[in-house]
């Protein structure tokens, strides 16, 4: 268990930050994520990870060519670390104008239909400030997330999230709030890149390899009928752009597993066009231990 004094050491140290971010430009912050994301990749035994998923996916690549994209991918994250100090305090116009969003009529199409909407990405480029764009232009989520152990930081965090309207659904026992959402005509933003335990997995492709993948996303889209919306964010300059694809929705024949396969297609085309922007540090082919579905009871 984290102790009240490491808490109280972290929380001064990202209020340091935000002091820091609040003064700094975005392009100093990025600058200096960038340089000590590299340094983290370098030092850390976080390497290997990142070594072997490249390996994995890239085999065809050199080790030198494979070395070059881990260096690229840790400097994208300790941008984007780094300007999120800045991000989740800048007024809405600023958004409004450093972020650029592509397809929004996919998005609008999809919540017309009336039955909810999933709004699907990866741990790829920022979702984060795509998601403020969107609450910002009218579109607020209930956003699916794991709470910080240092409740300190969760409440800073929590509160830059929901800033322009958007809600929080804690990852444990989602499924209440997930319900409520799309019963409701609203939005829920999904992450489904990160490692599933076999007990509750769909084992389909996802970068050329049989994954296990949580089954979850398409188990509330065949039980409600909510459409799936791919959404990517780019670096673009000191700002970001972001494109939403069209709506994904499900078939007559559609079962659990051949729609998270689509899903996986979706977020396997994106991350290989800029395989920089996805966060290799993740273990993603180890599959957890067995344990409880974490969203709770599935849908009805």
């Amino acid at each position: 268990m984290r102790s009240e004094r490491t808490n109280q050491r972290e929380f001064r140290l990202y209020r340091l930050a935000k002091a820091l971010g609040r003064v700094s430009p975005f392009w100093f912050l990025q600058s200096v994520g960038a340089v000590l994301g590299v340094v983290f990749l370098l030092v850390s035994s976080r390497r290997r990870t990142v070594t072997a998923n490249l390996k994995r996916v890239f085999p065809g690549r050199s080790g030198v060519a494979r070395f070059g994209l881990g260096v690229r991918c840790a400097a994208h994250f300790g941008r984007i670390g780094f300007d999120y100090i800045k991000w989740g305090q800048v007024a809405a116009e600023t958004l409004s104008s450093m972020v650029n969003c592509k397809g929004l009529e996919n998005l609008e199409e999809a919540r017309a239909r009336g039955k909810g909407v999933f709004l699907l990405s990866a741990h790829f480029g920022h979702w984060e400030v795509a998601a403020q764009w969107l609450a910002v232009h009218g579109f607020p989520q209930a956003l699916v997330y794991r709470p910080l152990e240092n409740p300190l930081m969760e409440a800073e965090l929590a509160a830059s999230r929901t800033r322009f309207g958007s809600s929080l659904i804690p990852k444990a026992g989602a499924t209440r709030g997930i319900m409520k959402t799309l019963r409701g005509g609203g939005i829920v933003d999904i992450l489904i890149d990160q490692k599933a335990d076999l007990e509750h997995s769909a084992i389909v492709d996802f970068l050329g390899i049989p994954t296990p993948t949580t089954p979850l996303l398409a188990t509330f889209v065949l039980a409600t009928g909510a459409a799936v919306t791919p959404l990517f964010s780019y670096p673009r300059g000191v700002g970001y752009k972001f494109t939403i694809e069209p709506c994904i929705l499900a078939g007559p024949g559609d079962t659990i597993t051949t729609l998270t396969q689509r899903y996986n297609d979706a977020l396997s085309r994106a991350i290989l066009a800029r395989p920089e922007l996805w966060f290799w540090f993740h273990d993603r082919w180890t599959p957890r231990k067995r344990r409880s579905n974490p969203l709770g009871s599935y849908p009805e």
